[in-house]
């Protein structure tokens, strides 16, 4: 009856060795399992649609082919924090759909000394104009074309006079490239307008504006 006894005895403590080993196994499996699951191994880039602001905590490492890289757009303000001795370079690229670009024409009847043409700025865009150039043949020599083209920006108005140079039998128009941009708020309108000092002859004007939108 005693030897029984301490026959189970030591089965009942062999077999709760087994159970903590088993546990003890299973936990190493477990934790090595969730240590993979945070590892992505993948060839193919992961496709991540990013709104609002995202905080990342740790190293992050982009890897893109120079000869075809991957388009990122990024609507509204992003943070980046690099190392002085491991500088993250970027560049903008500038889609199609956003590239803007627009010519006016306007025609002075004689008795006309000013006339005006106006646009609409696309909703939820922003336009940058950025430059323009164009010609004006006047109806008289002793008229001078006076061309501004107007805006709104953030709800402020703004403007800007377009240089006019004699040549070609004309006026050449163009940007006096001093790095001046005018921004139109979305859905509101740009005015081009066409002035002269007399009335005599008929004049034309042709303007092509060039500049991107942003989306807001």
């Amino acid at each position: 009856m005693k030897r029984f006894r301490n026959l189970l005895l030591v089965l009942v403590g062999l077999v709760g060795l087994a159970v903590m080993v088993s546990q003890l196994v299973l936990g190493k499996a477990i934790a090595r399992q969730a240590q993979d699951c945070v590892k992505i191994c993948d060839e193919v880039p992961l496709s991540t649609i990013v709104k609002n602001l995202v905080s990342v905590v740790g190293d992050v490492k982009i890897s893109n082919d120079s000869d075809s890289p991957i388009p990122t757009r990024l609507n509204g303000p992003i943070r980046i924090a690099s190392s002085s001795r491991d500088a993250i370079t970027t560049r903008a690229t500038l889609l199609v759909t956003d590239v803007f670009q627009r010519e006016v024409k306007i025609t002075l009847e004689p008795s006309d000394f000013v006339s005006t043409t106006t646009f609409t700025v696309p909703q939820s865009r922003l336009l940058v104009i950025e430059g323009w150039a164009g010609f004006a043949q006047m109806g008289h020599v002793a008229q001078f074309p006076q061309v501004t083209i107007k805006t709104t920006g953030n709800g402020n108005p703004a403007g800007a006079l377009v240089f006019a140079q004699p040549g070609g039998g004309g006026w050449f128009l163009n940007d006096p490239s001093w790095g001046i941009k005018l921004y139109a708020d979305p859905d509101s309108t740009v005015e081009v307008r066409f002035a002269r000092s007399n009335a005599i002859g008929t004049a034309t004007m042709t303007l092509t504006l060039s500049g991107h939108f942003i989306d807001q």
